[in-house]
């Protein structure tokens, strides 16, 4: 080992350590000024290498499409003439035709499917691809009880969905109990089995009773209530307990889930007939205000935390070369002001021909009608609280679901929702189809313009059908002046991991301490220290952020990569 460690920085940062060890396990802290916490989050996993591959610059657009009935069912036997593809609404002439078929695991499926029968004139069968499926769980956001069916689900396709060479991996939002993709089926089950909800159930206590989606709604909304300083909309005037609070009463200002959780507040806790005032209800205001502002910043960095662990499958399949597809389960997050982070998602997978589909593990899901008798609560509900609840209901399921729908509609994938059989709706998003149309084209008058272009596919043939393919491509940038399209963050990292320039011009220090572990195995521990005060911060709302990413990689005597870790 080197005396030093030698490192390059880029932004990202890439640190890079090299020994002469067969194996090796990496530990990575972070380190910095006296921080309060939360303040530092950090998040961990293995780094992949980069793959070798050849890249051939063609000006033809390939489309996977396939064709379902109106229950379901994959049609096949269709032919060139039956498909036409539109390129931002113009059609294009289909310069190249093939049809790829599996065998299907599924004991139904199969049993219908029946002895394959030759057709003359059959078109031609497509290579196989190696196909890649990452099983993503949002172990952040989907409760016990979620968790538990979709695990079950989960094991359902495992055993009955993989197809002879496909690979698959697990990851989880939390980053706990990762699997790479193996064609070894147990490894992935047991990590099926161990999985866990390992979020924080945000909700509020006793009463007034706020949601998490009338906490964003408060917390968020742009005409905010009455300043928690100023005059009490009562004035010093005595309230009984049988005067209606009303969201006159209570003045101007705040969205109606405001209004009717002051109402309830009020009613709840200002009851007093000794000493009722003024003042316990400028205390609710606060409160109110204070709890929503608390739980929806808590809300929130969860639903951060997904889209970060999200991005990053993401990234890592778009390194895979073959048919990719992630299939993501969660009961749902919010990701209102997170629409650039969701934006981001499905631009990273398009450009990388990753297909996202989604599984609502609430299944077909219903509110319970008396949720506070259900919490323990004895007081009464007010009628305008009822009202509140059914009328909110339908919305803040939508935008816990948004992001969901978004990933699938925007990749050309499936959302399966509102059924309770979820192991059918698994096997049905992240097993193969058993026929898959693979339509080329030329497009005409082409732009190396470097944007997206919507694409829309139909079958002429007779019937309704329901089409899953790419709802657009990204144009290759042009190359006529000599320039290379722009690196994008993960291909500088690799580029610097097997660089060998030194570089000082970023806050970090870097050591490593060899040392042996307790099973006898050797071991290196690599420690980063950055100087914080120096960082370009970005200010996004009322916050500084920065992203680092930090690669540590452990080379052998002949340069081949060990083993590696990656942090953000």
């Amino acid at each position: 080992m080197s005396n030093a460690p030698k490192f390059a920085i880029g932004k990202p940062v890439a640190v890079i350590l090299f020994a002469e060890v067969v194996a090796i396990l990496l530990a990575l802290s972070v380190a910095a000024q006296t921080l309060s916490p939360g303040e530092v989050r950090i998040s961990s996993g293995p780094y992949p290498p980069p793959e070798a591959a050849l890249q051939v610059q063609t000006n033809e657009v390939e489309v996977g499409v396939v064709v379902r009935d109106g229950k379901g069912k994959v049609v096949g036997g269709l032919k060139r003439e039956d498909f036409a593809v539109y390129d931002d609404g113009r059609e294009q002439a289909i310069s190249s035709f093939s049809v790829e078929t599996r065998e299907l695991h599924g004991p139904m499926e199969k049993a219908a499917a029946g002895a394959p029968v030759a057709q003359p004139n059959a078109p031609a069968q497509a290579p196989r691809r190696t196909r890649y499926v990452a099983l993503y769980f949002d172990d952040l956001n989907t409760p016990f009880g979620d968790m538990r069916h979709v695990q079950l689900a989960g094991e359902n396709f495992i055993h009955t969905g993989v197809s002879p060479g496909d690979q698959i991996a697990l990851f989880t939002a939390s980053g706990l109990g990762n699997v790479d993709f193996t064609p070894n089926a147990q490894e992935v089950l047991g990590a099926i089995e161990n999985m866990r909800f390992r979020g924080r159930p945000i909700e509020s206590s006793g009463c007034p009773r706020i949601t998490p989606y009338d906490a964003y709604e408060i917390a968020t909304e742009p005409a905010p209530p009455i300043s928690p300083t100023s005059e009490s909309p009562l004035g010093n005037s005595k309230m009984s307990s049988q005067v209606a609070v009303t969201p006159d009463s209570m003045g101007q200002g705040g969205s109606p889930s405001y209004q009717a959780i002051l109402a309830q507040a009020v009613q709840c806790n200002c009851v007093d007939e000794v000493n009722p005032n003024a003042n316990c209800v400028r205390q609710q205001q606060q409160l109110i205000q204070m709890e929503s502002q608390q739980m929806w910043n808590s809300i929130r960095e969860m639903s951060q935390d997904t889209l970060n662990s999200a991005q990053g499958v993401v990234n890592y399949l778009a390194k895979k070369s073959g048919e990719r597809v992630l299939v993501l389960s969660s009961s749902g997050f919010l990701t209102s002001t997170l629409e650039a982070g969701v934006d981001k998602l499905v631009d990273s997978a398009l450009r990388a021909g990753v297909v996202i589909n989604a599984l609502d593990a609430k299944g077909l899901y219903t509110e319970i009608p008396n949720q506070e008798q259900m919490d323990g609560q004895t007081v009464d509900t007010a009628d305008g609280m009822a009202v509140h609840n059914a009328e909110n209901f339908e919305p803040a399921m939508a935008n816990a679901m948004a992001a969901m729908v978004d990933f699938a509609v925007g990749t050309g994938g499936r959302y399966f929702h509102d059924r309770n059989d979820l192991a059918a709706g698994y096997y049905s998003l992240a097993a193969a189809p058993e026929t898959e149309y693979l339509l080329g084209f030329a497009p005409e008058k082409e732009k190396f313009d470097g944007k997206f272009h919507k694409l829309k596919v139909t079958v002429g043939a007779p019937g309704k059908f329901n089409i899953q393919a790419r709802p657009e491509y990204f144009a290759p940038t042009k190359e006529a002046d000599g320039k290379a399209a722009p690196q994008m963050a993960e291909e500088k990292i690799d580029a610097e991991v097997h660089g060998s320039e030194e570089r000082s011009d970023f806050p970090l220090s870097v050591s490593a301490q060899p040392g042996t572990a307790s099973n006898g195995v050797g071991q290196v521990r690599v420690q980063t220290h950055v100087d914080i005060e120096k960082l370009p911060f970005d200010v996004q709302q009322d916050q500084h952020v920065d992203m680092l990413t930090f690669v540590t990689v452990l080379f052998d005597a002949q340069g081949k990569i060990v083993t590696g870790k990656e942090a953000q």
